[in-house]
């Protein structure tokens, strides 16, 4: 339903948890913070997804600060992971990459898959500070090979990282990698899976009608893009409208073709 369906019991709890946890004994005050952190990292996405990137950071703030006071040392190396990811819908390159080697470098050990997604956003991150394509798809290469060795427990952190998350994902790196074609494909394999939510459907069919505009072939970024603006409107998902808008900019050489033209139209570009 998208997230300011899910964003007011979100914020409820983390009420709830502030309020109480200034009248409870220490042991428990830092359990009650341990869960408001893993909530607080929550809110912190849901803001991204309505690309209201201050109340990311504020909440991703609070967040590193509860597992701090928490002693949770393996969720303070995930909320840098999400500070990463959060640098780059602000296209901030040397953040993201910065950030992930600080999420996978730091005092703490991470759970695999979390492992594997910090290493993913490090090949990210060296994509997009223009490092050889060598180099980003040996990181890559690590990074499945982390989440091949990983367990599936379910209540695990990052339990949500999985195969088509890696697909997804590398197609991003191929994206800064300035190898659309390849990023087009790699989301194509996921999409025709159809395990997606509507709101993740929604993102990546932008983001791949982004891949399709970069690689020169507007009719196909069109029909895309179009099919994601329904998904977007549907689920409330700011983030994929943005992902959009980037696409019909990129298509600019194409305004006059059809396809083009009715997305720019329905986006009021």
């Amino acid at each position: 339903m998208g997230p300011l369906r899910a964003l007011p019991l979100v914020l409820g709890v983390l009420d709830a948890i502030q309020s109480r946890a200034r009248d409870v004994r220490p042991q428990v005050r830092r359990a009650l913070l341990s869960v408001g952190a893993d909530g607080a990292e929550f809110a912190g996405w849901l803001y991204r997804d309505l690309h209201d990137a201050t109340s990311a950071a504020y909440w991703y703030d609070r967040a590193m600060e509860w597992a701090q006071e928490a002693g949770d040392l393996p969720m303070q190396g995930y909320i840098l992971l999400r500070k990463s990811q959060s640098a780059y819908e602000d296209r901030d390159a040397t953040r993201v990459l910065t950030l992930a080697q600080a999420a996978r470098y730091g005092p703490w050990n991470l759970p695999p898959r979390v492992q594997a997604e910090v290493t993913q956003q490090e090949a990210r991150g060296l994509a997009m500070t223009g490092d050889p394509i060598g180099v980003v798809e040996q990181k890559l290469d690590e990074a499945r090979a982390l989440l091949g060795a990983a367990d599936d427990d379910p209540d695990s952190l990052g339990a949500g990282y999985d195969e088509g998350t890696w697909l997804l994902r590398s197609a991003t790196c191929y994206i800064e990698a300035g190898k659309p074609g390849r990023a087009a494909t790699l989301y194509g394999e996921v999409l025709a899976t159809g395990a997606l939510s509507r709101r993740d459907e929604g993102y990546y069919r932008a983001r791949r009608a982004v891949a399709h505009a970069l690689g020169g072939e507007p009719d196909a970024a069109a029909e895309e893009g179009l099919t994601a603006l329904r998904l977007a409107t549907a689920t409330g998902s700011s983030r994929t409208t943005r992902e959009l808008t980037r696409a019909a900019q990129i298509l600019t050489p194409w305004q006059t073709r059809p396809g083009p033209r009715q997305l720019r139209a329905a986006l009021l570009v």
